[in-house]
Formats: C-alpha cells, structure tokens, sequence
C-alpha cells in the first residue's frame, strides 16, 4: 500500500470523517481506489471506479465473475479537511455489455429458461411462427425495453439498449426457427 493511500485511509478512519452518500465506503476506497493525495491541514484525494449494473454483484454466470451489462464510471472525489466537505466529480461514465454473458443471464437463467422454451416450442409448432413469436414474446421485449433503459438512475445509451434487445430478439428467433 503507498504511502499516499496508508494516509487518505488511516485520516479517514481515525477522524470519522462521513463520507458521501454516493455508495462510497472505506472498503471500496482501500480495494479500488487509485490517485491517492493528500496535503496535510488542506485536502485528501483519491479516484474511484465503480461498476453499476442492474444484475446481482459478483454474480456467477457460467462459471465467470462479472456482470453482463454494466457501466464504469471513474469519480474523484476530494475532501476539504478544514470544514470536512466533499467535492465529488464525476469524469467518465461507460456502458458496456458482453452479448453471451446477456444472453445466459437474460434467457438462459435458472426460472425463465423453461418457460423461454415452452414459448418457443409453442412458435415452432403455431400456424403462423411470426405471429406466435410476437404473441409469446412481445411482454419480454418490453421487459428488456424497461429493464436496459437505465442502470441505477443512468440512461443506458439508445443504441446500445436497441443492441442488447435485438441480440435477445434475433436469438429467441434462431432458436425458434425463424433466423
């Protein structure tokens, strides 16, 4: 641990000092934090990035740790040791996703991949695939429209939710035949 980082932590802890309420908390400063400073009698600083996602934390999907869908943002955040106030800034903010990893968590995960597939084996067999297919997944769509348009209060992108969506849609469509 550098000196810098020994200090900012060792100051926040020993002076109690309140942190933001921004989700901020002395283990994700000790694990993530970066850019540590400190000037002694005027300010400390140090840069943090978080992920936001809408899936559980550090859940497993296929053996892996990380989230299909999240953003990364990069904040500073600077403290005012005479008057004990925050200044927060936000620098960086990303939208990422990993098509496979939101395709298992999406349609594959254990309490909806057995009714994904009853649906699909209902379009396979309708008279009309196209129209069963929008009939049985319609309600889904939306519920992806809903679920990606933002993580946590922030917008995920248009063109990225319009990405994750059609990458679900065209695979239920593969898998129902309809390529």
């Amino acid at each position: 641990m550098t000196t810098a980082k020994r200090r900012v932590l060792a100051t926040l802890t020993e002076c109690s000092i309140e942190l933001p309420d921004d989700g901020v908390t002395l283990e994700k400063i000790r694990h993530r934090g970066t850019h540590f400073r400190i000037d002694e009698g005027e300010f400390l600083a140090f840069r943090l990035e978080r992920h936001p996602t809408m899936y559980l934390s550090d859940s497993q999907l296929g053996g892996r740790y990380r989230s299909p869908a999240r953003f990364h943002v990069v904040t500073d955040y600077r403290l005012d040791l005479d008057d004990e106030t925050w200044c927060v800034t936000e620098h960086e903010a990303t939208f990422d996703f990993d098509p496979q990893l939101v395709i298992e968590a999406e349609l594959d995960a254990l309490g909806r991949k057995h009714a994904i597939e009853e649906q699909i084996e209902t379009v396979k067999t309708a008279d009309d695939p196209e129209d069963a297919f929008d009939n049985a997944f319609d309600s889904w769509i939306d519920h992806w429209d809903d679920k990606f348009a933002e993580v946590r209060g922030r917008p995920v992108p248009d063109d990225q939710r319009e990405e994750i969506i059609r990458l679900l849609v065209n695979e239920l469509r593969s898998r129902a035949g309809l390529g």
